[in-house]
């Protein structure tokens, strides 16, 4: 059974049970580019019960506080494994007392770290003989929660990953074909940078949307590319994990947790025993201000849709605009693939509206013609100034927009 595809690489699980046997040494903190070689580090780690603090390739040790440059990737000691099987492994691992530091994306201010048990780093993973057979394509960045997740229930399953973070839209299309993919996890930038649909993919069984809000027209355009897919979306955050799913883009507040979560100015709280563990959290009577903005499609019911993160809104006159919502309005018009809207720095306005637009090839759209879209769906606050043309979007370290 192979373990993973790497860039034109195939690992079993006979050479991940090799390498994780193989010395008695592991890296506390561990930088590299590698996947293979992370993996391996992580599985080491945890399956021996050690601390571990997860960076990114490109981490600069002056964006962490406290963070000893020094320690990074200088091996320490640890009893050598000497494991008979992956079953053995996968068991070590379930019943690790590790402390596992990650690290939120710093897109918004200094990075956050957060410590988690491998309990609350998999309380979403599905264990069983129906999920034996799966074959997932890696879309995350490793080192952040959306990526461990993914991870970890691929790996306690022993099912195949495949690599495709990052990756241009024909590698990824050639990935799904040739390794017969059938779930797919992934940021809403991942899936519309796919676009425009070309091909259906039938042996992907599965896919789900997280860490950006999505629209009806992206889960529309997802069904023609995977028509036997079932479309999920999920919420999970660095310092919480997975919370809720949902059909749709609406999510709903499981009855049997309902006293752990509040609702304050339209911002959810979080009841903090669902949290991981960090000195940066700040509490109302024990429940985290998350930063996501919600709306009620039934209260009662407990049904929500997100809106924007809080510290996303921009402040333009005065108003605050939710670059989502022009996101959206600008990706509604036939000819553009993909859009990002941004603020910046003015000394009248406090902000400008700015947005980058990726067209579809052989899009005639010219800049008059959004502006005219835009001015029969939006207040005129709401419409970006300054609209560019480019030929991509930039993205954070964990594939969502860069909108600082």
């Amino acid at each position: 059974m192979i373990f993973l595809f790497d860039r034109g690489k195939a690992y079993s699980y006979d050479d991940l049970l090799s390498s994780l046997n193989d010395g008695s040494t592991y890296y506390p903190y561990y930088k590299t580019s590698d996947i293979y070689a992370f993996f391996v580090n992580l599985i080491k780690a945890i399956a021996s019960s050690r601390p571990l603090v997860l960076l990114d390739s490109d981490t600069n040790a002056m964006e962490i506080d406290g963070l000893d440059e020094s320690r990074i990737n200088v091996a320490e000691s640890i009893p050598p494994l000497s494991c008979v099987s992956m079953d053995e492994v996968v068991a070590l691992v379930q019943g690790s007392k590790s402390e596992i530091s990650i690290f939120t994306s710093g897109t918004t201010g200094q990075p956050k770290k957060v410590v988690h048990t491998v309990s609350t780093l998999t309380r979403s993973v599905r264990i069983g003989e129906k999920y034996r057979d799966q074959i997932w394509a890696f879309a995350y960045n490793p080192t952040h929660m959306a990526g461990l997740q993914v991870f970890f229930q691929a790996f306690e399953n022993q099912n195949t990953l495949v690599n495709v973070f990052n990756q241009p839209r024909e590698y990824v299309y050639q990935q799904i074909q040739d390794r017969a993919i059938t779930h797919i996890s992934a940021t809403p930038t991942f899936y519309r940078l796919l676009l425009p649909y070309e091909k259906a993919y039938e042996k992907v069984i599965r896919v789900t949307l997280g860490g950006e809000k999505s629209d009806q027209h992206l889960y529309d355009s997802i069904k023609k590319i995977f028509p036997n897919a079932k479309i999920n979306n999920v919420y999970a955050s660095t310092e919480a994990g997975t919370l809720f799913a949902a059909k749709g883009d609406c999510f709903q507040l499981p009855q049997s947790m309902k006293d752990k979560f509040k609702v304050i100015d339209g911002e959810l709280l979080i009841h903090r025993s669902l949290l991981g563990s960090s000195s940066g959290f700040q509490f109302t009577d024990d429940f985290y201000h998350s930063g996501d903005l919600i709306e009620w499609v039934d209260e009662s019911a407990g049904l929500f849709r997100f809106k924007s993160r809080k510290n996303e809104l921009i402040n333009v006159g005065g108003y605050k605009v939710n670059p989502d919502e022009v996101e959206t309005a600008i990706m509604d018009m036939e000819g553009v693939q993909q859009a990002m809207v941004y603020g910046k720095a003015n000394s009248i306005l406090g902000n400008v509206l700015c947005a980058d637009v990726v067209l579809e090839p052989d899009s005639e759209l010219k800049e008059l013609d959004i502006r005219k879209h835009l001015g029969s769906q939006l207040q005129d606050y709401k419409i970006p100034r300054r609209i560019k043309f480019a030929e991509k979007i930039t993205l954070t370290r964990t594939g969502k927009k860069k909108r600082s």
